[in-house]
């Protein structure tokens, strides 16, 4: 018996889907799907470079000098893997929202992001109105 073929439909049956009022055509879905697969990718292997990096062993016959810099190195690769992690988790946020259909709404006051903001920032969780409002609000509490 023949193996049957799979439909172009059933090999592509996950579709990345966006909050209903975020006003996005189901090709810009698409493209910051595909963007957030493909940064996702990029992030994870620049955090693994990076941490792989830290914990590499300091040479024990290095001097105080040598070891000071190779310090000062990991703390720095450390911070910067960190960095990386924080935007995977965000990243991953953002694929998850694709996921359950709630992609491409301000989380803080449900708006439609603009595309412009997403095709820049694919992981953004707000809009530039409101994070300016929020940065505003942040300064005022500070002073």
């Amino acid at each position: 018996m023949a193996a049957k073929k799979k439909s172009k439909k059933e090999e592509n049956a996950f579709e990345p889907k966006a909050h209903p009022d975020a006003k996005l055509t189901k090709k810009q879905v698409k493209t910051l799907y595909e963007k957030l697969l493909s940064e996702r990718s990029r992030v994870m292997q620049g955090l693994g470079e990076h941490l792989s990096d830290a914990i590499s062993n300091v040479d024990p016959l290095s001097d105080e000098m040598d070891v000071a810099q190779r310090h000062t190195e990991q703390a720095y690769l450390m911070r910067f893997a960190d960095k990386e992690r924080k935007l995977l988790v965000q990243i991953q946020n953002a694929l998850e929202k694709l996921e359950e259909g709630d992609y491409g709404v301000c989380e803080g006051t449900d708006e439609p992001i603009s595309f412009k903001r997403l095709e820049l920032r694919p992981w953004t969780r707000y809009s530039v109105e409101y994070k300016e409002q929020v940065e505003r609000e942040r300064k005022q509490r500070h002073r």
